[in-house]
Parts: structure tokens; sequence; C-alpha cells
């Protein structure tokens, strides 16, 4: 269990966990508290919940559900989880109440006659604390997003993408199809959406931001082939994105505003970037991510002096699907472990200079 996990905070602080159960396909959520074992050891503990694509009380398995998991959790601690249903091609949705209960529906279908959509769900919350979700329609190779109102969702088109050419000019040239919203991460701050997400056509970065039915497109990096495994964050107006180079594997950060960047290597290691994610630790612009050689887990930040770089953690293949939560009681660190198949969580206590 773990794979596609999301991390938030209850109203409380306790950190929740939405995420696939690869043993019964279905969408699993949890519930964290620090306690001790028998030697007195400080350890975590997770209450688990079944949510979607499991067995009913008939025994009826209800499908494949539960992939590419997002999660937020609102002020009065209702839970809104983004996910997809492979079996029928669509982004769903669970909403959980305060006292426990749960509502599962389909947030989107996506384009065609023959949906595939619901992949790299990507959820946030409005201002009015509603969900918006972001995803990827594989059938279509488009961009979409749903947002709900009030009883239902609404979904629409955010970039179509556009073919791209290569090679010279006349006979030789070849038609590669639009291809675009893959890796998609979301966020939305001062009322405007940011979607920093894959071009897989033109091999870039790019970022929509704007509100629905009116979203500005541009491209921020397109320097080989760029733009995998974005995220983003906005802090006091600026916005962070740390992405992968694929042809170097190396790990990127662009920081700017539209129309304005500044691009810079993290890490030029072998085979770095995968399933990054950046926050803010202190007053430091930081990102978690995969040393995909060792499947060690990485930790960089901004200093004065550039990038950063340590080894947070190197156990059974770590740095799957990496996530942060910061609250009052501290910052909070989970990944993948892909040996265990279990998720690997613990708290972030770095002295950074």
């Amino acid at each position: 269990w773990g794979r596609y996990l999301s991390l938030a905070a209850m109203p409380d602080g306790t950190p929740a966990l939405s995420y696939y159960d690869g043993t019964k396909t279905g969408l699993g959520f949890a519930l964290g508290r620090l306690d001790e074992d028998e030697d007195g050891v400080a350890v975590w503990r997770w209450s688990h919940e079944e949510v979607d694509g499991y067995a009913d009380e008939t025994g009826l398995d209800t499908g494949d559900r539960g992939l590419y998991t997002s999660m937020a959790i609102t002020a009065d601690g209702t839970a809104w989880v983004g996910y997809q249903d492979v079996t029928n091609g669509s982004l769903r949705y669970a909403s959980r109440t305060s006292d426990g209960e749960w509502t599962t529906g389909i947030a989107d279908v996506g384009g065609g006659t023959s949906p595939q959509s619901g992949a790299f769900a990507s959820l946030a919350l409005d201002a009015n604390g509603d969900p918006v979700i972001a995803h990827y329609d594989v059938a279509q190779g488009q961009l979409r997003i749903a947002h709900f109102l009030g009883s239902a969702f609404s979904g629409e088109v955010v970039d179509a993408g556009d073919d791209a050419v290569t090679g010279d000019t006349g006979a030789g040239d070849e038609i590669i199809p639009a291809d675009v919203g893959q890796f998609v991460s979301l966020t939305i701050a001062g009322g405007v959406e940011y979607l920093a997400y894959y071009d897989a056509a033109m091999g870039a970065l790019k970022l929509a931001y704007g509100t629905s039915g009116a979203y500005s497109i541009e491209t921020i990096d397109d320097t080989g082939n760029v733009g995998a495994w974005p995220d983003i964050e906005v802090v006091n107006g600026t916005i962070h994105i740390t992405y992968q180079d694929l042809d170097h594997e190396n790990l990127r950060y662009a920081s700017g505003e539209p129309g304005s960047w500044t691009l810079e290597d993290v890490d030029t290691g072998l085979s770095r970037g995968a399933d990054s994610e950046v926050f803010v630790y202190g007053s430091y612009v930081a990102t978690i991510y995969q040393d995909g050689y060792t499947q060690d887990l990485l930790f960089a930040w901004r200093s004065a002096a550039g990038w950063q770089i340590e080894t947070l953690a190197e156990a059974n293949s770590l740095g799957f699907h990496n996530e942060v939560l910061t609250t009052e009681d501290g910052t909070y660190v989970a990944c993948y472990q892909h040996t265990d198949r279990m998720v690997w969580f613990d708290t972030l206590d770095a002295t950074l200079d």
C-alpha cells in the first residue's frame, strides 16, 4: 500500500494520507498518530479506511480505483481526494466529512468516445474551500481541469497542445501529435489557479494560469526535453517550480512570474530529479526528490551560496511519490518505499546554514 500517496493535515494537525492500495486495487485513507514501541522508541501508527474500489458487502469488486491520488483538507475537516478510475478511464473524487463519512463519484470523464482520463490528478482548494482537480486526458493528450460547483463537478480543457514538427523543412519532416498535461501540479494563490505540466510533444515545461474558462498558457523551459515531474508552489507572489531535465536526468528549478523566469540546475548528479516536491523550509526554498541511481531520498535547499544537497534517507528503494507537509507541529516527509511496498514517513528536522 502507499503508491500515488498524498499527504495533508486534519485541522488539529494530525497527518492524513490518501493512497493506492495495490493489493485490493482501491483508494485508501489513513490517519497517523505518534506512539511508542515496546522499547520506548517513538513510532508512527496508522489507522486505515477503505474508501473506493474495494469489494462491497456482497463481495462485488467495484473496480480498480485509486491511482494518482491528490488530497486537500478544509478548515472544517472535510477531506477531498481526486484519483483515477482505471477500469472506466475517468477522474473520480471522494469526500470525507469530519465524522468519517465518505461520498464518492465521477468528477470528469474527459473527451472522446473512449475515455481514459484522470491521470496525474492534482487537487487544490479554492478560496471557498471547494475542490479543483487538474488531470491528464491520456486518450486525447490534453490537460483538463474540473471545478466543484456546489453539488457536482464541471470539466473543461485547459490546454489541447500543438503538434510538433521535427527535422528539416520538406519531405523529411516528422509530425509529433500534440500531447500535453502529464505530471500536472496545481496550486491556487490569490484566486488564481497555477498549473505546471509537461508538454511531451514539445519536450517543454509549461504553465497555465487563470480561472475557469480563462487560462493563459506559456512555455517556461524548452531547452531540450525538459519538464517532467514538476511541482509548483506560489509564495508571496513568486512561483517556484522544480522539474526534471529528461535529456540529462538533472533536477532543475524555475522561479519568477509569468513572462519573467530564472532557470537553474539544482542537481546534475546521475539520474536525479524524479518525483520532486518543492516547499519552503524556514526561510529557504527546498525540495525533496529521488536519486534514481541509488534510489535514495535526497533533500536540497537554496542557500546564499547556491543549492546544498544531502541524503535524507537511504533504505530499500525510497523516493517514489514524494510528499511534504508543514504544520504547527513540524514538517513531515512521506514517500513510497518500493521494496517493502509501504509508506516511509518521518519528521524533517534539518539545520540549514
